[in-house]
């Protein structure tokens, strides 16, 4: 059991004993270092001496700097924060001092580790030892129902924070075969003769039927990101993953590259817990094969800024990739814009991206100019950056606002969120 909360982007340097899981016997001491979720693993300087006449030792010595980067599987090990899991490892190099002329050797050894779980020995990412696991996000606590209430009187405010969480949403989602409940709980402190402070928390909290692994939870993990970026109109972030065997509970270190944005509250999806507990069912119920537009869509809002053109073409293969995994057929590209458009009432159709019939002629022939090289542009082509720009807010909007209503949001709860997010860069 790990001794402290750990964040997926920890940063912290730890000394204990590892060994290889294919390899139990062979213990060796070292130091576990994390920057900012970035692993590696050094092993304590060991001597030995070189025996030239020995042909195995002088082709290892040989081959020692080449270079080559090695698998080394999956580690163990037992630290002052508690046992821990480092997976897979590649070996990166070995460092250490050799003197040739006296045969003389200080070797130690560094690997790179995808990542670790604090506080618990598991065989492999694929081990399905994993009882349940408890899912932390950046901004969600402010979303979400604040877990306390206040009375305000004469002499200040009163908080009343519950005991336990309080329980906002729980399903069963079949696909996964999975209980799926969310939880917000009032966290903080108070200091001798300083003033308290109360902060919401809010976490997620995934059950399977059976045990399961590092990576199935992992891969939730990832789609419960892209699912409150679709609601919060912003990039959210896995900031937390707790894991619990039996009595026995881990925390997730490994590196997580996300946008970083501040909170936006007028991009927000405003809706009753019951509603967003139906979407998100929904959405862990979507095949594999359907998942490519929202790897695209989401991918462009959490990652880092792209060329405008480079965003145009992606969000213009979304608008297309959407339309066929609701309908396929052998359809025009304008053919399917317009269908994705008829999810939408007349009146805020006309207000998210203008004429309906003058807007497709733009992405159709935009999309045209940009794939076909050598093509002189048609007139509603859209070029210059400030207008590519205002384009691609709206085709975001667009797909967001058509992905949800496909979840079951009403257009009704969409259009505010949806309009701000479309417009509030307007370039001209």
């Amino acid at each position: 059991m790990a001794k402290r909360k750990f964040s997926v982007n920890e940063s912290f340097e730890v000394v204990g004993a590892f060994w290889n899981l294919e390899s139990p016997d062979q213990k060796f001491t070292g130091t576990l270092a994390s920057k900012d979720g970035k692993l590696t693993l050094t092993s304590a300087p060991t001597y030995t001496t070189i025996d030239f006449a020995n042909p195995a030792e002088r082709a290892a010595l040989f081959l020692s700097g080449s270079g080559l980067l090695k698998r080394a599987g999956n580690f163990c090990g037992f630290t002052p924060e508690g046992d821990c899991t480092l997976v897979e490892a590649i070996k990166l190099r070995e460092g250490g001092i050799t003197d040739m002329s006296t045969g003389r050797k200080v070797e130690t050894q560094e690997y790179r580790v995808s990542a670790a779980v604090m506080g618990l020995h598991l065989e492999s990412s694929e081990a399905k030892a994993i009882d349940s696991a408890a899912f932390y996000f950046t901004k969600i606590h402010q979303w979400l129902p604040i877990p306390w209430s206040m009375t305000m009187g004469k002499d200040g405010n009163t908080f009343v924070a519950p005991s336990k969480a309080n329980e906002v949403f729980r399903f069963r989602n079949a696909p996964l075969g999975a209980e799926v409940f969310c939880q917000v709980f009032a966290g903080g402190g108070a200091k001798f003769r300083k003033s308290a402070k109360v902060k919401s928390v809010a976490r997620i909290r995934v059950v399977p039927e059976h045990p399961q692994s590092l990576e199935w939870f992992d891969s939730i993990a990832f789609r419960l990101e892209n699912f409150l970026t679709l609601c919060i109109g912003t990039s959210v972030s896995l900031k937390k993953l707790q894991f619990f065997c039996g009595e026995e509970d881990g925390w997730l270190v490994h590196k997580v590259r996300r946008r970083e944005e501040k909170v936006n509250f007028q991009a927000w999806l405003q809706t009753s817990p019951s509603a967003i507990a139906s979407a998100l069912d929904k959405w862990l119920a979507v095949p594999d094969d359907n998942r490519p537009v929202e790897t695209t869509v989401l991918g462009i809002l959490r990652k880092s800024t792209v060329f405008v053109e480079t965003e145009f073409l992606s969000l213009a293969q979304a608008l297309e990739g959407f339309n066929r995994i609701q309908g396929g057929g052998s359809k025009t590209f304008a053919e399917r814009i317009r269908e994705i458009l008829d999810l939408l009432s007349a009146d805020f159709s006309l207000k998210l991206v203008g004429q309906r019939d003058e807007f497709v002629r733009k992405v159709v022939e935009t999309r045209n100019y940009f794939t076909h090289l050598g093509i002189p542009p048609k007139g509603s082509v859209v070029q210059g950056t400030g207008d590519i720009f205002d384009i691609n807010q709206r085709l975001h909007a667009l797909l967001r606002c058509v992905m949800l209503i496909q979840l079951g949001i009403p257009e009704a709860e969409l259009q505010a969120p949806i309009l701000y997010q479309a417009t509030k860069w307007k370039s001209y």
